[in-house]
């Protein structure tokens, strides 16, 4: 009787107390929710189309290729990531975390991306590997002639042809070496004739010729680039304003030395450029280029075309197209770029990089 007595009064405390640990495991529960059913399927995808992407990326400094160090940052994305993915335990908040900060790094790796500068300003780009045509889409291409080299206002012919030569990089028939009148003539066209222009280019001058021309359309009647006796840049250029002479004052292109040359001009601001450094800015250039009154062919390494010299003009003075002398290049030129914009110090920093080396 006293042992039924006893159960009795156990069976009230035994509920009680099976009751408090459901309880008790029911707030545990609450606490910490099931893992494991988190859905990554979004941020398995990602990994896979980002992996693809981390596979095929080359880093360098061409177009095309990806900054230094690109790949890496992203891969330690793709591994944190790829560590949420195939753990069990993170919960769907902790798993859509993962998946925006990988998607952080894609955009972040995708601006990394080396792109040609401003190829929609680009009216020409004479690469000259192994001839001289434009590696644009607009057909500027270049065609090689014998030119002008005697004295006073004789012009005679100096009967040779610019010759494809090894290019900085010692890589043989990638550039054009000028000597005794060569030149380069490439069709007249509008677009050449631009109201704000840049042009890039390497060159190897080989003395100090006082009329070393680059790139000239109709001399100082369009515009002409061409070096010093110092071996400074030096541009001239007809505007609606004036017709404005200026230098790089600093900036020097040495005897026997490649050297990347830009001058950039837009209305009130002309500057020039070597090896990729600002030499000199000049704010004191006023007005937009003009269009030349007649059509002359672009010239690469002479002053005017072989057959305007001496031309009688149907709409200018008798002594516009007038010799005055050899006003040629002597040396070699490679990669110019001509476009009808003035690009900014970072874009011209940009070509050099990307030009600078292989």
């Amino acid at each position: 009787m006293r042992r039924s007595l006893l159960y009795l009064l156990l069976i009230p405390w035994l509920a009680f107390g099976f009751a408090a640990a459901v309880s008790s495991c029911s707030d545990s529960d609450d606490d910490n929710p099931p893992q494991g059913n988190a859905d990554k399927s979004i941020l398995t995808a990602l990994i896979d189309s980002a992996t693809v992407g981390y596979n095929a990326a080359v880093e360098g400094n061409k177009p095309g290729n990806y900054a230094t160090g690109s790949k890496a940052a992203l891969k330690t994305a793709l591994d944190l990531a790829a560590s949420t993915k195939d753990n069990a335990k993170y919960t769907q908040l902790e798993v859509n975390n993962a998946t925006a900060n990988l998607r952080r790094a894609v955009a972040a790796f995708r601006s990394g991306l080396i792109q040609d500068v401003s190829v929609a300003n680009l009216v020409a780009q004479w690469k000259f590997e192994g001839n001289a045509n434009d590696a644009t889409p607009n057909g500027n291409n270049g065609i090689l002639k014998s030119g002008p080299t005697g004295p006073g206002t004789a012009p005679g012919d100096g009967g040779v042809l610019p010759k494809l030569v090894a290019d900085r990089f010692n890589r043989p028939d990638q550039a054009y070496e000028f000597n005794n009148g060569a030149y380069i003539e490439v069709p007249y066209k509008a677009a050449l004739n631009p109201q704000a222009m840049s042009i890039s280019l390497w060159c190897r001058r080989i003395d100090a010729n006082s009329d070393n021309y680059l790139l000239s359309l109709n001399r100082w009647n369009g515009f002409k680039l061409q070096l010093q006796g110092a071996g400074k840049p030096f541009l001239t250029a007809s505007t609606t304003t004036t017709i404005f002479d200026r230098d790089a004052e600093s900036g020097i292109v040495e005897v026997n030395k490649w050297t990347h040359v830009v001058t950039t001009y837009v209305d009130g601001t002309l500057k020039f450029y070597v090896n990729g450094m600002l030499a000199k800015a000049w704010t004191d250039t006023k007005g937009t280029i003009k269009p030349i009154p007649e059509p002359v062919n672009l010239c690469i390494g002479q002053q005017l075309p072989k057959d305007v010299y001496n031309r009688i003009s149907a709409s200018q003075p008798a002594d516009y197209y007038t010799y005055y002398g050899p006003a040629f290049f002597k040396g070699q030129i490679d990669d110019i770029r001509f476009y009808n914009r003035a690009l900014t110090e970072a874009e011209v920093t940009s070509i050099y990089t990307i030009e600078n080396t292989l």
